[in-house]
């Protein structure tokens, strides 16, 4: 496994973190204790939250650069092979020899509802030999890693190097930490992005009302600027230090909602890229996050610029 970006073009955005092999399994109905299931379906492909933003910027158009690591296995070729299909100029931080790939079983049941089981594998760590330059040359950097040592020193870098580079935050691996520990490591992030779920789990509170208008008071504490909450069959909302954005839906017949929060946030990122405004950037968020759903496989229904723009020429937003 070699890498080859050392002398590519300085890309548009940056994104680390992990990817995995996902396997789909897709039952006739509802688990229950005592009963058993039928699979009636079943699907292979890689996945990872950060290699799904990845994806979903290149069938953009955007130039990106994915910084990531795999296990020595065949599963980590294969990946990677997948992932320079795509487009993306990927940076393999070499695996530990004889580390394992990342991997998950995803069952996928009526509704659509979603139960994920993880293996876990080989993860970007402290310590790792990143591309810095190339990663700060981007004026977009994701940041979806979930070694807390790692994030804090990526959060802490562009304050001495690179001032003008933002960064971007998902909220997935923050909710993990405690609230106060998570708040403070996400307020270091000059973009957030997440799932209600994920912001009331750093705030610490029940009702996603009082988490908003929290984060509100918050964010002039840290170098948050915005903050774009998806909200899934509600839409979504988007924060900053003086106004309260709500952006509806899109009605789609939904069949799996893997890698929709990750489609969500690539089409913030891309929103932010164009410079729209926040409705905007809340819509085409929104109509990512939809579009993902269409298909079983965090990336089998990533849209392309052309879909994504016909899409939202032509939709209905929900009421």
């Amino acid at each position: 496994m070699r890498n080859e970006t050392a002398n590519r073009p300085q890309p548009a955005v940056a994104v680390l973190g992990p990817t995995s092999w996902d396997q789909f399994l897709v039952p006739d109905r509802h688990l229950q204790e005592g009963l058993g299931a039928t699979v009636t379906a079943q699907f292979e492909a890689g996945g990872g939250t950060a290699a799904n933003i990845a994806v979903a910027l290149a069938r953009l158009g955007v130039s990106t650069l994915f910084v990531t690591t795999v296990g020595d296995d065949a599963l980590g070729l294969q990946l990677l092979r997948e992932l320079q299909q795509e487009g993306l100029d990927v940076h393999l931080v070499p695996p530990p020899a004889g580390a394992l790939t990342d991997r998950c079983t995803i069952l996928v049941t009526p509704g659509p509802e979603r139960t994920i089981l993880q293996f876990p594998g080989a993860r970007l760590r402290m310590g790792d030999p990143l591309p810095l330059d190339r990663i700060l040359g981007a004026p977009l950097v994701v940041i979806d890693v979930d070694d807390t040592e790692l994030r804090q020193f990526l959060v802490d870098l562009p304050a001495h190097f690179a001032p003008r580079v933002r960064l971007v935050g998902t909220l997935t691996h923050l909710a993990e930490l405690p609230p106060e520990r998570s708040l403070q490591l996400a307020l270091q992030h000059d973009v957030l992005v997440g799932n209600e779920v994920e912001l009331r789990a750093i705030l610490g509170l029940d009702d996603l009302e009082t988490a908003v208008e929290r984060l509100q008071e918050t964010m002039p504490l840290g170098a948050t600027r915005i903050a774009a909450i998806s909200r899934g069959r509600d839409g979504s909302v988007l924060v900053t230090r003086r106004d309260i954005v709500q952006v509806p839906a899109f009605e789609v017949t939904a069949v799996d909602s893997t890698g929709a929060g990750d489609a969500f946030a690539a089409g913030v990122v891309y929103g932010l890229l164009l410079r729209m405004p926040l409705p905007k950037i809340g819509r085409l968020a929104n109509a990512m996050g939809a579009l993902a759903t269409r298909a079983v496989g965090a990336r089998a229904a990533l849209p392309s610029r052309d879909e994504i723009t016909a899409f939202l020429r032509e939709a209905r937003s929900c009421t």
